[in-house]
């Protein structure tokens, strides 16, 4: 018998997992005539948690377990959300990236049907700012790229602590770029046309980006990390921080194009879990708000804009499964 490896998606928030999982499951995508991904649903799909009505509370957090297992005859493809992770956790941990770091290996530590399989890729999905390189990089018409997809396979960590924060994680690893061991993939994924998918894509109601919805893929691109920032309401002068600590260490960089609270984080459990220096690591970015433009740009309608980044990203991540059905 062929030794499984896993794939394992985490995603952040519950409100980020339902519409990735929307996509997962709904067959009008293959069924509207403009183009197909095959999940091969009748052979593969099992729904373990979801669906589901905001966070699943198991008895504990070390009894959580996927939304969604795809299982093939090589590779087990997991859908996780940390939402259920800290589901038992205090109201004051939801945003925590200490509280996040504590529980994340419960789901490196997960065996589907107590098979051991080695992990193939680990997939970090969620919705994210545009990152402070936008403006400077030469592929970019726009500094606004709000409803497409940003995926790379890097990371940057800046420890955006301060007196109001509830999440006091430290590692020996800020203002530096951690690489991933995906490039390969990444590469890949590059060279195929994705055009027909951005159909599928929808259009955020606040300040879309004016040269619509696209995927952008490249294995340098990097999602700058705002860890230990609990107050939404700091996020933008957090995520000026971070680009400002980011540009301090690689001046003129170009590729730093996401920004978000937890990529990073998810990188760094996997680095850990598995002692690489290079894990296998993809991350796939929701853009929904202009660098530093979170209260301009999310603010006036929270749900539709963070659902439809949410939904887009989980085009993403539904082809990616389809590529490894396939």
């Amino acid at each position: 018998m062929t030794q499984k490896t896993r794939v394992i998606t985490v995603v952040n928030k519950y409100w980020e997992c339902d519409p990735v999982c929307w996509v997962l499951t709904n067959k009008y995508i293959n069924d509207n005539g403009q183009c197909n991904i095959d999940l091969n649903v009748a052979n593969t799909q099992r729904l373990i948690t979801y669906p589901s009505y905001g966070p699943v509370k198991p008895e504990s957090a070390d009894e959580t377990v996927p939304r969604i297992v795809y299982e093939t005859d090589s590779r087990i493809i997991e859908i996780w959300c940390i939402s259920d992770l800290l589901s038992n956790s205090t109201s004051d941990k939801q945003s925590s990236s200490e509280e996040k770091m504590n529980l994340l290996p419960i789901i490196f530590d997960f065996k589907y049907k107590n098979m051991q399989c080695d992990i193939e890729l680990v997939i970090a999905v969620g919705t994210a700012s545009a990152g402070p390189s936008l403006s400077i990089n030469p592929v970019f018409e726009t500094d606004n790229i709000n409803g497409s997809v940003v995926i790379g396979s890097n990371v940057f960590m800046h420890n955006g602590w301060d007196k109001s924060s509830t999440s006091d994680f430290q590692c020996d690893c800020w203002s530096e770029i951690l690489s991933s061991g995906s490039a390969d993939f990444i590469r890949k994924l590059q060279s195929e046309d994705l055009t027909s998918y951005e159909k599928l894509l929808l259009c955020p109601p606040t300040n879309p980006s004016p040269l619509k919805q696209h995927f952008y893929v490249n294995e340098n691109y990097i999602a700058l990390g705002d860890v230990n920032v609990t107050d939404y309401t700091k996020y933008t002068e957090k995520d000026k921080e971070t680009g400002t600590d980011f540009f301090d260490h690689y001046k003129n960089n170009v590729n730093g194009l996401s920004l978000e609270t937890t990529h990073c984080l998810i990188y760094l459990a996997a680095k850990n879990y598995l002692n690489n220096v290079n894990p296998p690591f993809i991350f796939v970015s929701g853009v929904v708000d202009r660098y530093t433009m979170f209260s301009a740009d999310v603010n006036p309608k929270t749900y539709a804009q963070n659902v439809s980044g949410a939904h887009n990203a989980g085009v993403a991540v539904a082809y990616i499964i389809s590529e490894f059905i396939r």
